[in-house]
C-alpha cells in the first residue's frame, strides 16, 4: 500500500486536499473507490476511512478521500457550507477521480457516510455502484433539531461543540439549500446497484432514513443492519470494511 498527498480547486479556487491510497500490487487501471465524508468531520471519517481504504488498497483497488471545503486540510469557511457547495466540491472531485491514468473509469464505486450520502445523492454521480453508510433522506429534520446545537439559529448562525471539544459554525444558508432537494427523488434517479448499511444502535439518524431511502431506490439494491453497532457503526466496523470489500469485489470485478 502505498499513500500520496493529492490536491485539485474547486468552483471557488479553494484548495481541497485528499489522500490517494494505491495497492502494492503494480497494475496499469484499477477498479477504485472514491470516500465521501459526514458532517463536521474530515476524510480520516475518526479512523473508519483510513481503515477502510487500507482494506480496500489490500484487495485491489485504488482509494482516494477528500476533506470538503473548511474542514481538515482543505481551504475555506465551514461556516458557509451547504448541500450545494458540497455537491460542487464533490463534482470537481469526482472528476479528479476519472481523469486520472491509473483509475478504470469503468469501474468507480462511491461510498459515503453520513451527511456525505445526502451529498451523494444530491449529485446522482455517474459510477458503477453506490455505498451509503448511515443514511440521510430528510437533513433538515436529522440536523435540524435544536438538542443537537449549543446554539441554533436557522435565520442566523448556529454553534455546535463536537464530543473532542471543536467548535463548529453553521450560517443559515445551510438550512435554506437543503430546501432545494428532494432527496428521496433524487435517489430514484440513480441508475446504479446501491447498499445501505446502518447500525441498528444508530442513535444519530434513525432508522427510518434508511428504510425510505431502500423504498424509493432503484433496483438492485440490498441494504444490511448491522446489530450493536452506532451511527459510526463502533464497536462492529471490522464486519462493515468485510461487507464493503466484498460488495466492491461483486460490483466493481
Amino acid at each position: 500500500m502505498k499513500e500520496t498527498k493529492v490536491s485539485i480547486l474547486n468552483k471557488q479556487n479553494e484548495k481541497l486536499v485528499g489522500i490517494e491510497t494505491a495497492p502494492s500490487i503494480e497494475e496499469e487501471k484499477y477498479p477504485t473507490v472514491l470516500l465521501v465524508h459526514g458532517f463536521g468531520v474530515t476524510k480520516e471519517e475518526g479512523g473508519m476511512f483510513d481503515e477502510l481504504a487500507k482494506n480496500l488498497a489490500d484487495a485491489e483497488f485504488l482509494v482516494y478521500r477528500f476533506d470538503f471545503s473548511g474542514r481538515g486540510e482543505s481551504e475555506g469557511d465551514y461556516s458557509e457550507t451547504s448541500i450545494s457547495k458540497q455537491k460542487s466540491d464533490l463534482t470537481k472531485i469526482l472528476k479528479f477521480v476519472k481523469s486520472q491514468e491509473k483509475v478504470d473509469v469503468a469501474r468507480i464505486g462511491i461510498l459515503a457516510q453520513s451527511f456525505g450520502t445526502s451529498v451523494t445523492v444530491a449529485l446522482t454521480p455517474n459510477v458503477k455502484t453506490i455505498i451509503l453508510m448511515g443514511s440521510i433522506a430528510h437533513p433538515q429534520i436529522v440536523s435540524g433539531k435544536p438538542s443537537k446545537w449549543e446554539v441554533f439559529d436557522k435565520e442566523g448562525t448556529s454553534k455546535k461543540v463536537k464530543p473532542n471539544g471543536e467548535v463548529i459554525f453553521i450560517k443559515s444558508q445551510f438550512w435554506k439549500d437543503m430546501d432545494n432537494y428532494n432527496l428521496l427523488d433524487l435517489i430514484s434517479k440513480i441508475d446504479c446497484p446501491i447498499l445501505f448499511i446502518h447500525g441498528s444502535l444508530d442513535d444519530r439518524v434513525p432508522l427510518s432514513e434508511m428504510e425510505e431511502y431502500f423504498k424509493n431506490a432503484n433496483e438492485p439494491k440490498e441494504k444490511i443492519i448491522i446489530e450493536g453497532a452506532d451511527h459510526e457503526l463502533r464497536p462492529h466496523r471490522d464486519k462493515m470494511y468485510k461487507i464493503v470489500v466484498e460488495w466492491f469485489k461483486k460490483q466493481l470485478a
